[in-house]
């Protein structure tokens, strides 16, 4: 008998890819940072054609069901300032405006996952972008090492897309891996997480679910450690739970490792749970499987004990879960510079400042600990355009999550308020990029900013807080 050997490898036979669109700008990701990059490059009147590997735009916001928004308010009293708007402003008015969301300067927003889609539908139409759902972009075309554009792989096969500028709206720097050595990866990852709605729980008569919810931390900057969460962090305040009895169920082996739990939700009996933890990585694609397979057995244990213990859940069902698992860290951007946790403890703001951060450093455990975490409460940061830019590779920028920053500061930069300021802030520049002829790092930064502001962005601390209030 012959022994039967499975190839290594396979040679793809040379062959004419179909160019279908040749555009100014080419956004890869429609979660929050690339709808925020797509509509700023067509405000600033460039052509732009945006591809999404799911369903449906909003990225964690919709298809990974994190429905409380992060990042739109700083979190220190007196002032809880709002500190993003442009783009992502406008999404979360309109959302609220249909009761898709509330607007206040609480902690974190909740919304209606399925108004935040549609918001996002009729921002792209209505600013002239073209985009594709269900297409996976697969390997950047690289000239002279510049991206040119992407290859996608949609129902009808391989196809082309030339761009002069291209974003990398992924999250997981899908782009800027395959375009040369511009990223790194930590060698822990934060967890991710499995959001999941919970049905007919009996919550606290009298209580609006979306009362704003405040953390009781300020007026100074510093850490909030997680007995300071467990005092004022839910973002439903008729929820009511002992956090401490959790932790010591998990000690007993009762329960798998959890964060939080975190509430939300707009509807009184329905209760969305951000709980689940999983340790993975997410560009490993078996990694990321057993995950999502993981991540549901765990919210399965979570919901149960919520049910078997807690007073309001004796009746309640697991609803959902949610399409796809929460990522918090893969790859990043080396971008020309990078943001710092201490920039961010100092509440640095570059003069190359293209949008504001709030968000604390909040770096999720990889160790087993469960509840919640220490975090570092800042005041408002700028985030430079340079944290954006590659540090050798030309046409191509970052936005959102995979941006060049440090470990510290990607745990207040990857929250989607922030991800949708950083995409805003690629998207125009990129325009600018294209619609000039120079290369994103050439890009004039005072017309940056002042495009940025014209179209609503908010830019630095002195535009959201009297200087007198610092």
């Amino acid at each position: 008998m012959h022994e039967q050997r499975t190839p290594t490898s396979y040679s793809e036979p040379a062959r004419e890819v179909p160019v279908v669109a040749d555009v100014d700008v080419l956004v890869v990701g429609g979660g929050p940072a690339g709808v925020g990059a797509a509509i700023g490059a067509a405000r600033t009147g460039a052509s732009v054609f945006l591809v999404e590997e799911m369903g449906a735009l909003g990225g964690m916001w919709t298809q990974g069901l994190v429905i409380t928004l992060a990042g739109y308010n700083s979190w220190l009293q007196p002032d809880r300032v709002r500190v993003v708007d442009g783009v992502g402003g406008e999404w979360l008015r309109r959302a609220a405006a249909m009761g898709g969301a509330v607007d206040h300067d609480g902690w974190v927003l909740s919304t209606d996952p399925e108004k935040m889609k549609l918001v996002a539908d009729e921002l792209l139409e209505e600013a002239g972008v073209d985009f594709l759902l269900h297409v996976l972009a697969t390997y950047p075309i690289v000239e002279d090492g510049a991206v040119t554009g992407c290859l996608i792989e949609t129902r009808e096969g391989r196809q082309a897309i030339r761009a002069k500028v291209t974003v990398d709206a992924t999250g997981n720097g899908d782009v800027i891996a395959r375009s040369g050595d511009d990223w790194l990866k930590g060698d822990t990852l934060q967890p991710m997480t499995l959001p999941m709605y919970l049905s007919n729980v009996r919550t606290l008569p009298g209580v609006d679910a979306g009362e704003p919810a405040r953390i009781r931390s300020g007026p100074e900057p510093g850490d909030l450690d997680q007995y300071g969460m467990d005092d004022a962090e839910a973002a439903r305040q008729d929820v009511v739970i002992d956090r401490q009895s959790m932790r010591d169920a998990k000690e007993r082996g009762e329960l798998p490792v959890f964060g939080g739990p975190w509430f939300g939700g707009l509807e009184k009996d329905v209760v969305w749970v951000n709980s689940v933890r999983v340790i993975g990585d997410a560009t490993d694609n078996r990694d990321l499987t057993r995950a999502e397979v993981q991540g549901r057995r765990d919210a399965f244990a979570i919901h149960a004990y919520l049910r078997d213990n807690v007073a309001g859940f004796e009746e309640s069902r697991l609803q959902q879960t949610a399409p796809t698992i929460g990522i918090r860290e893969t790859r990043r951007l080396v971008g020309v510079t990078t943001l710092t946790g201490d920039e961010v403890r100092a509440a640095a703001q570059p003069a190359d400042s293209i949008a504001l951060g709030a968000w604390p450093i909040d770096v999720h455990p990889v160790d087993g600990h469960a509840g919640s975490h220490v975090m570092y409460v800042p005041e408002p940061f700028g985030i430079p355009y340079r944290a954006l830019v590659p540090a050798t590779t030309d046409g191509l920028l970052a936005a959102g999550r995979c941006i060049s920053v440090d470990r510290e500061a990607l745990g207040s930069a990857r929250v989607g308020a922030t991800c949708t300021a950083t995409g805003h802030a690629a998207g125009v520049a990129a325009a600018l990029s294209a619609r000039t002829g120079v290369q994103p790092r050439a890009v004039d930064v005072a017309e940056l900013q002042a495009r940025l502001r014209e179209q609503g962005a908010l830019l630095t601390a002195d535009e959201v807080r009297p200087r007198d209030a610092r």
